[in-house]
């Protein structure tokens, strides 16, 4: 274990390498901080010390008679140590000491959960951090999920009052929910890296069918909380759109404009504004996790309707929305859902249920253009709809041209009536 004067002497050298508080040092000082750095990662204690780093809630260097906040840097240094031991020393690892690892890690990720006010820095940092911990926990999740790490789903997606990293139900987009969005990157990680070839040399087939088969069992509790906090979220994006749409219409009303605001009014418009951005931020990294469970994990987890849960409803839904493309990632989703085998039923779902959404998203699409008093048949809405139609082509025609059997096979389609019939000709009148 390092000394206390030990440890100083890395603080002081990270906050010289990352330039913390604008420090100005010669160029032989920022050498010997590199330098310092990079020893640092053949010392045998350096996981321990970097266990111990992470652990702190706050982290502080003294340089000349000054306290510097180093808490960012030295953490993704840190991290940064103990990912590259997971490469290569792990594996000889006892179980005493995997467990140590893993609930220093979690320790980390809970902090960033639970900020306390005035001891981590700000969200674009904790973002940063939440990254790296969300990284290394799906490291751990590969080597230990199911056998050795049982509690895996419950540790990530449980509240965080009872333990776990998952916001509590009904909490606002923002610091409150780092640690779902820590969740939803771990699990999209090991989506992907269990089922994309690009990795099939870093974890064998027999750990992938493993880690698949655990999650698989485990979906029941998966699922629910993505799709809560799906809804919980989007509701967000549309209050704060409903809410801003009557300030301007008042300001209209009184023959104002927004710049012509009183101090309170910017205070609750700018309010409003951080809310919808938010709360679109997180239905975007909800999406991303969604996306990699559409194109690898078994299709029940997106067709299957349980308790009011419904996946391929709400990313109909959502095809209204485009707030933070939002509407282009739900399409991204459904283009995962067409390149996969359908069955019958769940083919002709998608083909029956896309023309009234795509109706829907249309009539969204020119009550937003109306607000603004613009043609919705205009040059502009064209140009600003392209990336979602194009997106929306390629999802259309991909669901059609990879499931041609079940149009050809159908005897009612063929002699040109009954319900499969409507459903297929309403279709094609899209394309």
């Amino acid at each position: 274990m390092m000394s206390t004067s030990d440890i100083e002497r890395l603080l002081q050298a990270i906050a010289i390498s990352s330039g913390a508080n604008g420090i100005i040092v010669a160029h032989q000082q920022r050498l010997e901080a590199f330098q310092s750095l990079e020893q640092f990662k053949s010392y045998p204690g350096r996981v321990t010390s970097c266990i111990e780093l992470i652990g702190r809630r706050s982290i502080l260097s003294v340089i000349g008679s000054d306290n510097v906040d180093v808490t960012v840097s030295a953490k993704l240094y840190a991290l940064g140590i103990i990912e590259e031991f997971l490469k290569i020393g792990y594996s000889g690892l006892n179980e005493s000491d995997r467990g140590q690892l893993r609930t220093s890690i979690l320790l980390a990720a809970r902090q960033l959960s639970v900020p306390s006010a005035g001891a981590l820095p700000g969200d674009g940092s904790r973002r940063i951090l939440a990254i790296k911990v969300a990284s290394l926990l799906s490291e751990l999740a590969l080597r230990e999920f199911p056998q050795r790490w049982q509690s895996f789903v419950s540790d990530m997606l449980s509240p965080v009052s009872n333990g776990g990293l998952w916001c509590e139900k009904g909490a606002d987009a923002g610091d409150a929910t780092i640690g779902a969005k820590i969740c939803l990157e771990c699990m999209k990680l090991i989506t992907e890296d269990c089922t994309d070839s690009d990795f099939n040399s870093k974890i064998s087939t027999t750990r992938r069918n493993d880690i698949l088969l655990g999650m698989n069992e485990m979906s029941s509790q998966i699922l629910p909380p993505i799709f809560e906090l799906l809804s919980k979220q989007f509701g967000d994006v549309v209050s704060s759109k409903a809410t801003l749409q009557q300030m301007n219409q008042y300001l209209a009303s009184n023959g104002r404009t927004v710049a012509q605001m009183t101090q309170d009014e910017q205070v609750q418009y700018q309010h409003q504004l951080d809310r919808r951005e938010a709360a679109g931020s997180l239905v975007v990294d909800i999406l991303g996790t969604i996306e990699k469970f559409c194109g690898s994990m078994p299709l029940d987890w997106m067709f299957k309707v349980e308790d009011g849960k419904d996946f391929v409803a709400a990313l109909l839904h959502l095809l209204q929305e485009n707030v933070a493309n939002i509407q282009v990632l739900a399409v991204a989703c459904l283009q995962q859902l067409s390149m996969r085998k359908l069955d019958e039923n769940q083919f002709f779902r998608l083909v029956s249920s896309l023309p009234p959404a795509l109706f829907e998203a249309s009539n969204a699409a020119a009550l937003r253009a109306s607000e603004r008093g613009v043609d919705p048949n205009s040059i502009d809405m064209l140009v600003e709809q392209l990336k979602f139609h194009r997106s929306l082509s390629k999802m259309g025609s991909t669901l059609v041209t990879a499931h041609l059997a079940h149009i050809t096979a159908d005897k009612n389609i063929a002699s040109g009536k009954g319900p499969k019939f409507d459903a297929v000709s309403n279709y094609l009148r899209l394309l």
